[in-house]
């Protein structure tokens, strides 16, 4: 869920951690040639280069930080999140800089909107500023997601929402119902909520074959994710019902269905990969 409150500020109740995506960064010593700072993507570079000249604490000579992901970037899978935030938390504990969580997603909010990819728990996070709020704790649910537009990009910086007056209202409502059907682990309710936010976001940026999937949704009780600067889809369903729908939507689908199984409780956040046969 994305979305903006009655104040103006923007949200998303923060994504489901992956065990098929990720981006790893490392120090690398003793390097005999200078470090190029080009070497990094342009947003994990001026996101380091924030961090090291507000603590005033450069890498030594010869250190640098190599970065490797496999996250097809303009996607809505948080690659630029995950590059800038795997930067900045391996400077910081190789540094001994000290920030918590909270301290990283703010700087690197000041580049662009981030997601809180340094923490597992399910919580309510205003990408604009990098402040956490509440944490949703989540009945267990199986996702499965796939690109909806395989020759398509979406740059996030580029991208501007202009919502309408009633979007802050329509939201804060969405939102209370949303936290209260996942505290009374209410499936049904918990769906509905995350369809209807699909179906504002489809407004914004329009995905193709949404009505499909949308209408799978509502026929198989499942619950569709949008990303809201993407172009992935996914159906969040109960884990008993994923294997039997897992060849349905491969059917609808234009792409390869990727499939992954989540569990409570929260915070204490378990991730693994549910088999296929």
């Amino acid at each position: 869920m994305q979305g903006v409150l009655p104040d103006g500020s923007a949200f998303l109740v923060s994504g489901l951690s992956s065990r098929h995506w990720y981006s790893e960064a490392v120090v690398e010593k003793g390097l005999r040639d200078a470090v190029d700072p080009a070497a990094l993507p342009s947003k994990a570079a001026q996101a380091l280069s924030l961090l090291l000249q507000e603590r005033g604490r450069p890498l030594p000579p010869g250190a640098g930080i190599r970065l490797e992901s496999n996250i097809p970037g303009g996607k809505g899978l948080s690659s630029s999140s995950t590059d800038v935030l795997s930067v900045l938390a391996v400077a910081n504990d190789y540094l001994q800089i000290g920030l918590d969580a909270e301290g990283l997603y703010r700087i690197a909010a000041r580049v662009e909107p981030t997601d809180p990819c340094l923490t597992d728990d399910i919580r309510i996070f205003h990408q604009h500023t990098g402040k956490s709020g509440e944490i949703v704790g989540l009945p267990p649910v199986t996702l499965l997601y796939f690109d909806a537009a395989p020759g398509r990009y979406v740059e996030t910086l580029g991208f501007c929402r202009e919502w309408p007056e009633y979007a802050g209202g329509s939201y804060a409502g969405l939102l209370r119902r949303f936290t209260a059907a996942a505290a009374g682990n209410d499936y049904r309710r918990l769906f509905d909520c995350i369809n209807r936010s699909a179906e504002y976001n489809q407004a914004m940026l329009p995905l193709p074959g949404f009505s499909t999937y949308r209408r799978f949704a509502a026929e198989n009780h499942a619950g569709l994710v949008i990303a809201h600067s993407g172009t992935i889809a996914g159906l969040l369903v109960r884990p008993q019902d994923a294997l039997a729908l897992m060849p349905r939507v491969e059917a609808i689908s234009p792409s390869p269905v990727h499939l992954e199984h989540y569990s409570s409780p929260y915070p204490n956040f378990s991730c693994r990969p549910l088999s296929v046969r």
